[in-house]
């Protein structure tokens, strides 16, 4: 019997209970840390040892057999796990150097760390679960934990409105798994996952299935134009929660849509070119509208929203090779997108540790008044911008490698279809490629104003701790890693896509047999390049100074491109789709007075639809007066009515 999960998990909850026990809280703090990165690393290695077993399937807790059913180790729930612990491992060891600041708020990081383990705990839990009720459960325990992570400063507006934004978008979208679960359990006559299997012969049931989970699912993945939660939730939640929301729980929807798959398989043809639809207007519109973002974590937010949309689109290819039973873009199309999803747990959790630490030096997360770091913290820097470069897509990181998977199945597709497909597939290729220019522009852009010229705030010193460097070291490492060794993690991801219940009939190191060689071709050739820059540097003798300026004087950091002028022109096309807002004092005399520029980008989704809806809502509530009652009878009635109620409905439901 294997113990080593249910090991991880008890060290997890010992981690949150001692968080409680432990005085002062700066030791709790440090066992947090300890307790929390060894219980990952042994779930993560429970997660690689039964990924290389499948298809062999172990009982997750030996020790309680009555439960077997409730919990199942398939090779989708394994990689998510693979994902989960991954992510988290770097993440809780950042929570020791972003605490200390916070310490003398002694309550509010207490229950920070606590919900944190929770939160770890019970994602994992969550993909684990084989019954409908208990993934509820582990849903709703996962938002309540996750909302309580993000009020470490509670006092300030922003943070009280985003994770009330995050908190009720997560509860539509579990409204909308309630209907999808119990649709389930009505057609199959029962709760667990590895009895749900629903065809399209079933009619309207199956469409309704489809819809409802694609919309709960969707919602927490963050698709357009259901993401507007995410532009809310992300900037104000702390740096490290940050990262694991956006590297994992929002994966959470997409192993989610991938159940759907597995239940509702084969899904009609019509609904893989929806899912590539939406894909590639969530990748397009998401990485747009970050390049248009000033706030560091709400760009970065943005991000996550485009990066979805890259996943959804090799969904949309795998649904489409199920559906005209080619394998090989079964496996190219779902094992790019389980590739990427890994991915971007990856870069994007760094990404996201580096804004926490630019946001605290600075005290702002407006890279317009950013500049010149690379002076302060090199190494930072480099880490920042290996993440800078996997996300953009570009050889030879972990970005483009999965990326790369999708392109692939793109042309297989166009090769072995018929009819408009090739057109299609063309399509999807240019508006893909498109992406990567907008992602290789926006952080471009960040990289310069943020990193390079002069600093536009004073900045004595700019602190990162040797932990915020162990963290960031360890997943620039595994950008670079995966980028050159893919076949690693490639045959495990060959074990996890079964959804299309065959055997895959491709070999998936085929194409990356000889990889390792170009890469080691491409770095001696970088390295070769950089000896000679340095050798002419340093071999021959020059004098150094300031260039004449004709008696103009030095460059001031107000004369410096602003993140705003550098994407001014690409984001002028679309100006009407982002809703970019200027506002302007311009000089108007020979010795003007002081000027200023201003601009902003309004989400359409947030605006048109969010707001409104929202606004109606509260102003409804609001009308209820019996709901501003005082005395605590009325709320313990109002309880015992809605108990009663839904024990009405488990009565009478059959």
């Amino acid at each position: 019997m294997d113990y080593l999960f249910l090991i991880g998990c008890s060290l997890f909850i010992i981690g949150a209970i001692a968080s409680v026990l432990i005085q002062p809280v700066r030791k709790a703090l440090s066992f947090f840390v300890l307790i929390n990165t060894l219980a990952a690393a042994i779930n993560l290695i429970f997660a690689i040892k039964r990924l290389i077993e499948l298809p062999q399937v172990s009982n997750l807790f030996p020790v309680f057999p009555q439960y077997a059913s409730m919990f199942r180790a398939d090779g989708l729930a394994l990689f998510f796990l693979l994902i989960i612990t991954t992510a988290a491992i770097p993440t809780v060891i950042s929570t020791y150097s972003y605490l200390k600041h916070y310490i003398h708020k002694e309550t509010s990081v207490r229950v920070f760390i606590i919900s944190f383990s929770l939160l770890l705990l019970f994602t994992q839990l969550l993909v684990f679960a084989n019954h409908g009720i208990v993934f509820l459960v582990f849903w709703e325990l996962m938002t309540l934990t996750a909302y309580l992570g993000m009020l470490l400063e509670k006092e300030k507006e922003e943070v009280q409105k985003g994770s009330f934004v995050f908190f009720t978008a997560t509860h539509l979208a579990t409204f909308f798994l309630y209907i999808f679960f119990f649709l389930l359990n009505d057609n199959c006559g029962s709760w667990l996952f590895s009895d749900f299997h629903i065809s399209s012969a079933s009619g309207t049931v199956f469409y309704l299935v489809c819809l409802f989970g694609f919309l709960g699912f969707g919602m927490k993945a963050g698709f357009m134009p259901m993401h507007f939660w995410l532009p809310w939730a992300h900037p104000i939640a702390p740096a490290a929660l940050s990262a694991f929301l956006s590297g994992v729980i929002i994966k959470t929807g997409i192993y989610g849509i991938f159940r759907i798959i597995e239940f509702c398989s084969p899904l009609p043809v019509w609904m893989g070119l929806v899912i590539l639809t939406v894909s590639l207007f969530s990748a397009v519109f998401g990485v747009w509208y970050a390049l248009a973002q000033h706030d560091i974590k709400e760009l970065l937010a943005y991000h996550s929203i485009e990066n979805i949309g890259i996943i959804g689109i090799g969904i949309g290819l795998g649904v489409i090779g199920i559906t005209n039973s080619i394998q090989p873009l079964v496996w190219l199309g779902f094992g790019g997108a389980l590739f990427h999803t890994f991915n971007h747990a990856i870069f994007k959790s760094l990404l996201f540790l580096g804004s926490g630490v630019i946001c605290h030096n600075y005290k702002t997360r407006n890279i317009e008044k950013m500049g010149g770091i690379v002076h302060h913290a090199p190494w930072f820097v480099g880490f920042f911008l290996i993440g800078s470069i996997a996300i953009s897509g570009i050889p030879p990181l972990n970005g483009f490698m999965s990326e790369f998977l999708i392109f692939k199945g793109f042309f297989n597709g166009a090769a072995a279809l018929g009819e408009y497909y090739p057109l299609l597939m063309l399509l999807m290729t240019a508006g893909l490629a498109f992406v990567g220019g907008l992602a290789l522009m926006c952080f471009t852009k960040i990289n310069s104003i943020m990193f390079l010229g002069t600093e536009r705030s004073r900045l004595d010193s700019f602190k990162v701790s040797r932990t915020d460097h162990t963290a960031m070291g360890i997943l620039a490492f595994l950008c670079i890693f995966f980028g050159i060794f893919p076949q690693s993690i490639l045959g495990i991801i060959s074990s996890a896509v079964t959804l299309s219940r065959n055997e895959l009939d491709m070999h998936p190191y085929a194409m990356f047999t000889r990889w390792e060689f170009l890469t080691v071709i491409f770095a001696g050739v970088l390295l070769i390049v950089m000896v000679m820059i340095i050798w002419k540097k340093f071999s021959t003798k020059q004098r150094i100074s300031d260039a004449w300026g004709c008696g103009y004087t030095p460059q001031t950091p107000r004369m410096q491109y602003t993140a705003s002028s550098y994407a001014d022109e690409i984001n002028s096309i679309a100006s009407h789709t982002l809703q970019i807002k200027k506002h302007a004092i311009l000089p108007k005399t020979m010795f003007p007075k002081k000027s200023n520029f201003v601009s902003h980008s309004e989400d359409f989704s947030e605006k048109r639809i969010a707001a409104p809806v929202y606004n109606y809502i509260v102003s409804k509530i609001n009308s209820f007066d019996f709901l501003s009652k005082t005395d605590i009878r009325f709320y313990i009635s109002l309880m015992l009515v809605i108990a009663v109620i839904y024990s009405i409905i488990a009565i009478i439901w059959p």
